[in-house]
Parts: C-alpha cells; sequence; structure tokens
C-alpha cells in the first residue's frame, strides 16, 4: 500500500533523513519506532509532501489504493495532495489539545471534515458524525459534539481525533505518537482501537512511537530508526525477542523494570558504547522511619454549575523523611490535585495535611516541584543564569555575590550541565537538557521534598533513563525525599521504596513497592503491572 524508495530529506548543511527504504502491505500495521530527532516524523510528513520549505526531498513514494490503483505521490500537486488527505491517507498527531480548535466545538469540526470529505445535507452529516463517534466507541454523541475540547479528558479528544481522521474513510492512517501523553491503560484503549479499525477495513497503519515496548503488542513489523537512517526492521516477535542491532538492543535496556530495582538505568550511550555494560548498584538509601509528611482522610470537591464532582475520597498516606512514594494512577484519578494541595495551591475541604520539616524555611523552600513539560516550565526570555539567580535571591539570600556564582556553577554541574550554559536561552536545549534545569532550579531552594509531577512522561525512553538516573543519584546524595507522580508503573516501581495506587480519587492499594509488585492481587494492580 505504502514504498519508500531511498527517501533523503535534508537541508543545505545537513542530511536528516538518509536512502529510507521500505514498504507496507495492506492491511499490516508497522511500527516506525526510535528516539526524538531520528527522522520518523520528517518520514510520514514526506507521505503527504508537507514538510517544512527549507527541507529538500529525494527519492520515491508510491501508495497503492484499496481498489489497486497505484502511483508515485511524492511530487503530487497540492490538489492532488489535498483530495488525498481527505479521503485516502488519514493523520492522527500526537497531541489532540493542540492538534483540535480549542473555540470550536468537537461537533463543528467533525462535521466540517465530514463535509469536506463530500457529503451535503445536514441529516446525512449528522448521522456520519455519530456513525463515525460510534466506531470511535463515543456513544454518548451529543455530549461529545457539544463539548469544546478542553471539557473532554485526554482519552476522549484522541478518539474525536480519530474519527476526524476517518471521515474520509481512508486507506492509510498514520498515527504519529498518538498516545504519548497517555495513560497505559488509555493508551493500550488507543491502540487497541487504531488496530480495530484497520483491522475491520483491512486498512494499513505507521504507527510511529518512541517506545519500542508500547507499540509491539499492536504492530505486525517493527523498523527501527537511528540518526535518519533505518538500522533494523522485521517481524515484531523478532524484534522484541532477537534484536540484531546494538541501537535496538539498546532502546529496549533503557525501560526502567521492577527486576531492575537497585540498579542504576541503562542509557543509551551505556550500551552504545560498551555492548557488554553492566549497571551499577544504586548506593543504599538512607531514608528513616521518621514521618515527613502525613496526608489524612482527604475531601476535595470540585463544582461544575451545579453539579459536584468528588476529586479526592478519604485519602491517607505518608511519606518518610529521605524516601520516595509513587504515586500511580491513570488520568483522573486524583494524583495532581494531591501535589496541589500539599503546596497550597488548593484547599482542602476535609482532612490534614502535615510536614514536619524541623526548620523555619517558608513551604516553596521546603517542597519544589518539577512539571512534565519541561518546554512550558522555563520562560523562554531569561537566560538559565538569570532564571537560577531568580531562585537563589529569594531562597539564599544571605549568599554574597561570589558565593552566589559558585553555587550557580554547582547546580549545573550537579544535574549534568556546565557553567558555560547559564548564558544560554531554554530554547538552545534539548528536551532531556531542559528536564535537567527544571531539576537544577528546583534544587536552588535546597528543598526537602521534591515533586515530579510526570516529570519524564513526556521524554523519550533514552532521556528518561538519564532523568530517573539523576532523580535517583540527587536523593541519595542529598538525601531528598520525593513524591512521584506518575502514570507508569514501571517508572514507580523500579524508582520508589513504597507505592500508592489511586483510581477515581481513592486508595485501592498502598504498601512497600517489592510487597506490591510480588505480592498484590488486586486486578488495578495487576493490570498496571503487566505493563511494566
Amino acid at each position: 500500500m505504502l514504498k519508500f524508495e531511498n527517501l533523503n530529506i535534508y537541508t543545505k548543511d545537513k542530511t536528516l533523513v538518509k536512502n529510507v527504504s521500505f514498504s507496507i502491505e495492506r492491511g499490516e500495521i508497522l511500527s516506525l519506532v526510535g528516539e526524538s530527532g531520528s527522522g520518523k516524523s520528517l518520514t510520514c510528513l514526506s507521505v503527504l509532501s508537507i514538510l517544512a520549505e527549507q527541507l529538500s526531498v529525494s527519492g520515491s513514494i508510491f501508495f497503492t489504493d484499496r481498489n489497486g490503483h497505484a502511483e508515485r505521490i511524492d511530487n503530487m500537486s497540492h490538489k492532488k495532495r489535498k483530495e488525498y488527505a481527505l479521503k485516502k491517507i488519514a493523520y492522527v498527531f500526537q497531541e489532540p489539545l493542540t492538534a483540535l480548535n480549542p473555540v470550536q466545538t468537537c461537533g463543528q469540526q467533525l462535521k466540517e471534515n465530514i463535509e469536506l470529505c463530500g457529503l451535503k445535507r445536514k441529516n446525512e452529516i449528522d448521522a456520519r458524525a455519530c456513525e463515525l463517534l460510534a466506531a470511535v466507541e463515543l456513544n454518548d454523541f451529543q455530549r461529545v459534539l457539544n463539548s469544546f475540547p478542553f471539557q473532554l479528558s485526554g482519552g476522549q479528544r484522541q478518539r474525536v481525533m480519530i474519527a476526524m481522521a476517518m471521515a474520509g474513510d481512508p486507506d492509510l492512517i498514520i498515527a504519529d505518537e498518538p498516545t504519548t501523553a497517555l495513560d497505559v491503560l488509555l493508551q493500550d484503549e488507543i491502540l487497541g482501537l487504531l488496530k480495530k479499525l484497520c483491522i475491520e477495513n483491512k486498512r494499513s497503519m505507521l504507527l510511529v512511537s518512541h517506545d519500542i515496548d508500547a507499540v509491539a503488542k499492536f504492530s505486525d513489523r517493527i523498523a527501527v530508526m537511528y540518526k535518519g537512517e533505518i538500522v533494523e526492521i522485521g517481524q515484531t516477535n523478532s524484534i522484541i525477542q532477537s534484536p540484531q542491532h546494538i541501537y535496538t538492543k539498546a532502546l529496549l535496556a533503557c525501560k526502567p523494570k521492577p527486576q531492575n530495582k537497585g540498579f542504576y538505568l541503562q542509557t543509551l550511550n551505556d550500551s552504545l558504547d560498551n555492548p557488554d555494560f553492566k549497571a551499577t548498584a544504586i548506593p543504599q538509601e538512607s531514608h528513616s522511619d521518621e514521618t515527613l509528611g502525613s496526608m489524612t482522610h482527604l475531601v476535595k470537591d470540585y463544582k461544575d454549575g451545579s453539579k459536584v464532582y468528588r476529586a479526592l475520597n478519604d485519602l491517607s498516606f505518608e511519606i518518610k523523611k529521605g524516601a520516595s512514594v509513587g504515586l500511580i494512577g491513570e488520568s483522573g484519578s486524583g494524583k495532581s490535585t494531591i501535589s496541589k494541595l500539599m503546596v497550597k495551591l488548593e484547599k482542602l475541604d476535609s482532612g490534614s495535611i502535615e510536614f514536619d520539616f524541623k526548620n523555619n524555611k517558608p513551604l516553596s523552600s521546603n517542597i519544589q516541584m518539577i512539571f512534565q513539560d519541561p518546554f512550558a516550565a522555563l520562560n523562554p526570555a531569561l537566560k538559565v543564569g538569570s532564571m537560577l539567580e531568580e531562585v537563589l535571591n529569594k531562597h539564599q539570600s544571605e549568599l554574597g555575590k561570589l558565593e552566589k556564582e559558585q553555587s550557580l556553577n554547582n547546580l549545573l554541574i550537579k544535574v549534568g550541565l556546565t557553567p558555560e550554559d547559564a548564558n544560554k536561552y531554554p530554547n538552545e536545549f534539548s528536551g532531556g537538557q531542559r528536564q535537567r534545569l527544571c531539576i537544577a532550579r528546583a534544587l536552588a531552594a535546597k528543598p526537602v521534598l521534591l515533586i515530579c509531577d510526570e516529570s519524564t512522561s513526556a521524554l523519550d525512553l533514552s532521556v528518561q533513563a538519564q532523568i530517573l538516573n539523576l532523580l535517583k543519584e540527587l536523593q541519595v546524595t542529598e538525601n531528598l525525599s520525593i513524591l512521584m507522580i506518575t502514570h507508569s508503573m514501571a517508572v514507580a516501581a523500579w524508582f520508589c521504596q513504597y507505592l500508592v495506587l489511586l483510581k477515581n480519587g481513592e486508595i485501592v492499594e498502598q504498601g512497600p513497592s517489592r510487597h506490591l509488585i510480588e505480592n498484590s492481587t488486586n486486578a488495578y494492580t495487576k493490570a498496571l503491572l503487566a505493563h511494566t
């Protein structure tokens, strides 16, 4: 159905995609995996010639529709490209909240797509909209059609995006990181839905991901991309069980697993530099039995007009000094609400939150947060040095000029950057480096408790391993307590000593991580463990 022959994408100075050749058969799902910057999205965008103007392309792309009509499509006209985008090749993008128009209802956007695909009568368009929503398992038609994107959950928004993509009954789906920001159970639902839509109509799919494990059970074949080249391609089982290329082996080794608990995670560079690399043990964490924070019978309600939504229902847990606690649950389970209550961004309806910091510093000095998106968390108008100096002025005002400069340099070195980086702006760093800057900024306040709110979920597995290793090292060397908020059981089980599992605002289960991993009988816990 889709065939690439010697595809090259390049600028005047650099080749970004080099000699890429592979094909996708009718009804086949092929996953293109690799870290950010490997050329995956560029390869996808080249299919409909929607690359940036400064990029040049050579090679050929051929497409064969379900009727057997074949043609070369890499050099087609704008009119032809528009026709293909509506009726033959559908895109599903990574972030539906960005891809959807925030000032139009989902119904307006879906019906506009349906009309562009050829239907004109209102009753036909309305019927087709409901048919598409049913196909993506959104059966509350009127509520979804009348909702703006922000009024739906992440999974519901992604289903609306898929429904819009299906409006023209395409032959091929290109899904570019369609589940990156979703929790693992919702991730499976969306990928399972996409696979179902392919099987039912003999569609093909090019599925792009940086997480090889996440897409494995939904793929017929996997192609691994590294530095713009396809380094390995084959049947899914063969790639997962017997990878041949050192990069594929390194990708698979980066993911945190419960059985690797107590050892630093392997990074891509570790594996690429030394195929026989053995992970080093993490020094014994010196947490005590002394309680740092007590969350007791927390209740939090939100009002939506006359309706009351209970976000937290009688929830209690503790954080020990120097310990790491994993707060795990799907989107909407109440994880972030707890963090907002802890730093007093929200007010409790009932219950209590008490900390024993044994110092007279303000709450903002004792508790610091690291957020999910390092791109949004940093001020683009401030240089790194100014950003860190601002925090030092507030939380370590007793420092002299030379002491402050030394402290700033030490912070950058501590998170794996250099003193020279103080003169750069955030846009001059990669995603992983920006997250390191966020960590440095948090450490500048000399906190006792660090709250990591999905701080690695937007990162590649390779970069995620680096950041998790850094956080674990800092926990040991700085004797930090860490609350790790995540939807990934794999991350929490590897990182944390104690786990708290949430669902619908209530604690499903809590206890020492090793005990829960080995002995849990709870269905929800076991479902999450299945993704580790």
